[in-house]
């Protein structure tokens, strides 16, 4: 598999199967390549680290909004039964 392969696959992994699939090529690639290979595949994979963060990030405070938005609903309903 080609490295820019690899990396579609890091990026596009969604099940904890397809994430491990593709850190295990992800690894055997680097350990295989050379060290400017190297260099490119650590700094794609901390790229697809932040990506992941700041997607975690996005998601936790979609989730604050509908918690708040419930607890609203919640305070409402309880003050007029």
């Amino acid at each position: 598999m080609k490295k820019e392969e690899i990396i579609r696959a890091l990026y596009d992994a969604n099940t904890k199967a397809s994430i491990q699939s593709a850190n295990d090529e992800w690894l055997a690639c680097y350990q295989a390549s050379s060290e400017s290979d190297q260099q490119y595949l650590l700094a794609e994979y901390y790229r697809v680290g932040e990506q992941i963060k700041k997607r975690g990030e996005e998601l936790n405070l979609e989730m604050e909004k509908v918690m708040a938005e419930y607890e609203a609903m919640k305070l409402e309903e309880n003050q007029h039964p």
